[in-house]
């Protein structure tokens, strides 16, 4: 039997569970918390159809036990909604393993939680490095900011990019970008000569660009959120004519997502770019991925599409799996430390030591097909990449 239950239409409440007959003990319960409304809704939404494909495909097969599975909704900037929801899971509901989120606080919210009760908690989106090392009943499913960052700073430095402006959202990880560029540039004889902090939010940038143009750069490297900001920064990039004198745009993915391609039009034709995962990736994981999404979303290649969910809930079953559905945070962490399996991001497996995923960073450009739609064409592979910033902090 398969049951669903949804609360009403607001902004803090949002269930289903499913139950179904299992050859588990018993059914274990997964808790996931995200936001399934307000104004990141996006989020949920990509993790909800990302849950459903996986469990699909997965739940009560191939050795998998039936979960009953609570999805529960915490607007992302409602730390202590979350942290709410999370004990919920741990003193009522007796969660096996619970996980979700999309900023960095709400996984810190519930640190002491998690790590006190022993239990699994899977990170989906949460991308400042130290989180993990908050509780050692952490695993992170997404990436880290390092991860992407390095590798295009490295790339921009092999490529004549000796003088780098960075132009960043102040915000938290608006710094650990900063740090993260200056560490990949600083391996090929680059460096970062100045760094210009624009408030969240922004969307005029004349002033911003005036700034770029005084620093005299080799090449630009901007973090931006996804939306505005990013869409509006990429246009005004290109008319004020960098890109015709010369200086490089290089991005970590923000800029350049497939759901912001189309609105940013041919201003992002040319933009090199690194990122854990496209729509476009050539691999079959992903190929048979986005079909069966595609089957429910026909324009699932221009939307929202984070991977994030679909990770997280193959770790959350090789968990459950190693536990028999018990409840056993010890033995549930142990199994997915140097745990290696295929995604359709490509091959992955987990840090033993930090408990983040390693995994490839593709390279891209902005491109068209024949057809004149934008997006990110694949040029080179960084197999393996780890959290480069706990190798640079390794007593952190």
């Amino acid at each position: 039997m398969k049951r669903n239950l949804f609360a009403t239409a607001c902004a803090v409440a949002f269930a289903g569970v499913f139950v179904a007959p299992s050859v588990f003990a018993e059914e274990p319960t997964v808790g996931i918390v995200a936001a399934f409304s307000g104004a990141y809704a996006e989020w949920g939404q990509d993790y909800k159809r990302e849950i459903d494909l996986y469990m699909q495909q997965h739940d009560g097969k191939d050795g998998n036990p039936k979960i009953n599975l609570i999805l529960r909704d915490a607007p992302g900037t409602d730390y202590a909604r979350t942290k709410q929801i999370v004990d919920g899971f741990i003193t009522r509901d007796n969660a096996a393993v619970a996980g979700g989120g999309e900023f960095t606080p709400e996984a810190l919210s519930v640190a002491d939680l998690i790590t006190e009760a022993k239990i699994p908690y899977v990170i989906f989106n949460g991308a400042t490095s130290f989180i993990v090392d908050k509780s050692p009943y952490y695993v992170l499913a997404g990436f880290t900011i390092w991860q992407p960052d390095v590798p295009i700073a490295e790339y921009a430095a092999e490529h004549g990019c000796k003088n780098a402006t960075v132009i960043i959202a102040d915000y938290a990880p608006g710094a650990d970008t900063v740090k993260a560029f200056s560490y990949g540039l600083g391996k090929h004889g680059g460096k970062i000569g100045t760094v210009i902090k624009v408030p969240l939010g922004t969307t005029d940038f004349a002033a911003y660009m005036q700034r770029i143009r005084d620093s005299h750069p080799t090449c630009v490297l901007p973090f931006m959120p996804g939306g505005p900001m990013s869409l509006q920064f990429t246009k005004q990039y290109v008319q004020q004519g960098f890109k015709k004198a010369g200086i490089t745009l290089y991005d970590a993915g923000g800029i350049t997502a497939e759901n912001q391609l189309d609105a940013a039009g041919d201003a992002a034709l040319g933009i090199i770019s690194s990122s854990n995962y496209d729509t476009y990736l050539d691999n079959p994981q992903n190929k048979t991925f986005i079909a069966a999404l595609a089957k429910i979303y026909p324009s699932i290649r221009r939307d929202f599409v984070t991977t994030d969910a679909y990770v997280g809930m193959q770790l959350i079953y090789h968990m459950l799996k190693a536990t028999g559905g018990a409840r056993d945070g010890d033995k549930a962490m142990a199994s997915i430390k140097g745990w290696s399996f295929d995604t359709p991001r490509g091959p992955m497996s987990i840090d033993p030591k930090t408990r983040d995923p390693v995994q490839n960073i593709y390279v891209r450009t902005v491109v068209k097909d024949k057809n004149g739609v934008l997006y990110n064409k694949t040029f080179a592979t960084i197999p393996d990449v780890h959290d480069q910033w706990h190798e640079v902090h390794p007593a952190s």
